[in-house]
């Protein structure tokens, strides 16, 4: 699926796809014959408008997302990447439907900032993490770093360094650490993935050991682990793919994995995975142009068997501009409530209205149960 003029091109998001899908549904229910009130149940469940979460400037944006115990959800991202020198949060009350003005993270000091990414613990603690650039001589390295606050993002602790050995320049994660326990954490990072105790520093292999790379871990409802990875061991530098899995799935506690054959593309930002409240599965990914390089749109995918199979056929578009994204946007999803997800995600673009920014969109959950005005109209 690539951006052209024809009717098989994702539509664009937010007010254009329901103009379009309206103006769709009326000639559908004219050449077919399918009643209206049957067509327009999918125009009831499109993803709104996209919302400005905050005005940046270009580099390692590189947002993250979650939801306070409280209900507040939190956005913190990078005003300029590259090396950021601070990190940026911004809240809303209202669902993600409206964000306060973005203010810095206190305590962070002496850092040009990879960004990290944002976690809500069992007990409701929420877990900041990003990671340092260093250099020294020809040596390059990360450090990661983290904070936790106990008041739904109001306060931070100090800053603490994640103690690693042998650091290099891929010691960093861009996805949410997974609680296997109050002090055991997995963290994803680029170059191992390790549980982390943050109360004695210790650290220990995770499962059998490899190394899944810069992609999401989840526990899903049934105890199973799935992993984005999209090869069976992650190599360091990223080479030519060997041992391709597209994903991976556990169910004895990472000690041994299955292929799950079924992930698409996996490019530079990777893709996210979302865990329901009803024990579904979300994959946020992203549309790279075929022959083009670059991102084109985000979607959302459904797995309601734990995983195992995906329902790619009715994947919901939550951002297309009709044209190419700018930057890497990185897309995050989380569920609001029982009937509602929301991604969060950057677009460099200078052309478009108000330059480039961070953008939240809110998408029905019931999006991903129902077929496109297509197949309504062809059934």
């Amino acid at each position: 699926m690539i951006p052209c003029p024809t009717l098989e091109c994702p539509i664009p998001s937010g007010l254009k796809i329901r103009s379009r899908l309206l103006a769709y549904l009326i000639g559908a229910a004219l050449v077919t014959g399918v009643p209206m009130t049957r067509l327009a149940v999918a125009a009831e469940v499109a993803p709104a408008t996209p919302v400005r979460v905050g005005n940046v400037i270009d580099g390692h944006v590189h947002p993250s997302l979650c939801v306070a115990r409280n209900g507040d959800v939190l956005a913190v991202y990078n005003i300029q990447g590259g090396g950021g020198k601070e990190l940026l949060l911004s809240r809303s009350t209202d669902g993600g439907r409206t964000w306060s003005v973005a203010q810095p993270i206190p305590g962070i000091d002496r850092c040009s900032i990879y960004p990290g990414s944002l976690t809500t613990l069992s007990t409701g603690r929420i877990v900041l993490q990003w990671s340092c650039y260093h250099s020294e001589g020809g040596k390059l390295w990360r450090q990661p770093q983290f904070c936790t606050s106990d008041d739904d993002g109001r306060t931070w602790s100090n800053v603490r360094e994640i103690t690693l050995p042998d650091l290099t320049n891929y010691s960093c994660l861009r996805h949410p650490l997974l609680e296997l326990a109050p002090n055991r954490w997995v963290l994803p990072l680029y170059d191992r993935t390790i549980i982390f105790d943050p109360e004695t520093s210790r650290i220990e292999p995770f499962g059998d050991g490899r190394r899944h790379g810069l992609v999401p871990i989840v526990k899903t409802r049934e105890g199973a682990f799935l992993s984005g990875a999209p090869v069976a061991n992650a190599s360091l530098p990223i080479s030519t793919p060997v041992d391709i899995v597209r994903g991976l799935r556990s169910v004895d506690q990472g000690r041994t994995w299955q292929a799950l054959h079924a992930l698409p593309t996996f490019g530079v930002a990777g893709y996210d995975l979302t865990v329901l409240h009803n024990g579904w599965v979300v994959l946020t990914s992203i549309v790279y142009g075929v022959g083009q390089d670059g991102e084109w749109a985000y979607q959302l995918s459904l797995s309601r068997d734990d995983g195992r199979t995906w329902e790619f056929d009715r994947a919901v578009t939550v951002y297309n501009p009709g044209r190419r994204i700018a930057g890497r946007g990185w897309p995050r999803t989380v569920q609001l409530d029982p009937e509602t997800l929301g991604t969060l995600f950057y677009d460099l673009d200078a052309t478009q209205a108000g330059g480039p920014g961070v953008f939240f969109v809110r998408t029905p959950i019931r999006a991903l149960e129902v077929a496109s005005a297509r197949r309504l109209a062809a059934q």
